[in-house]
């Protein structure tokens, strides 16, 4: 928990900035992530084959589900790498 001169000096830094640069305050207050933006190609096929996966899980295939959840994982792990050809 932050002291009483502490959160006043965080008031008063965030008027200044709201006065200063009103769309980078409204920005910075404004946190919500946008799923469209969030959803890749690869996190989506990602979660395809995680889906895949449960079913396999429900329907009693274990081979299936190992081999589709490591799949899943290896998308999401691996979100980040770019492949290119040379």
């Amino acid at each position: 928990m932050l002291r009483r001169h502490e959160l006043r000096i965080l008031g008063e830094m965030e008027r200044q900035l709201s006065s200063d640069d009103p769309a980078l305050a409204d920005r910075m207050t404004n946190t919500r992530i946008h799923f469209r933006a969030w959803l890749t190609r690869r996190r989506a096929f990602a979660l395809a084959v995680a889906a895949l996966s449960l079913l396999c899980l429900a329907l009693g295939e274990g081979a299936a589900f190992f081999t589709t959840a490591l799949l899943a994982g290896a998308l999401l792990l691996t979100q980040n790498w770019i492949f290119r050809s040379s």
